[in-house]
């Protein structure tokens, strides 16, 4: 019973996620002096870093939760991994500016 809630735990969690990707790019871009934005693009950062975090993290533990097979236990921990190199990217603009370009 709590493996079938698990499951669409995840497949809800995974959607949630895909939404918060498109919110992200929609913060920049309303940020972007270019189109019109102020050029703070706090609201983006601060989304990334707490809803966009919480959510890369619910998607592997439903997934182990929902007991999924391996291979979909790998992906999800594939993206976990992947956000935690998207944030730590803008970090290292001083040490490694070809790395992590504006």
């Amino acid at each position: 019973m709590i493996t079938t809630y698990g499951r669409w735990a995840h497949v809800g969690a995974v959607w949630l996620f895909v939404v918060g990707v498109l919110v992200q790019g929609y913060l920049a871009g309303a940020a972007l002096a270019q189109l019109g934005g102020t050029g703070d693009f706090g609201a983006h950062v601060s989304f990334g870093y707490t809803v966009m975090g919480l959510l890369a993290l619910a998607v592997p533990l439903t997934a182990l939760v929902g007991r999924l097979p391996r291979r979909q236990v790998g992906l999800s921990i594939g993206l976990l991994l992947l956000y935690i190199v998207q944030t730590v990217l803008p970090n290292a603009r001083d040490s490694a500016p070809a790395t992590a370009r504006p």
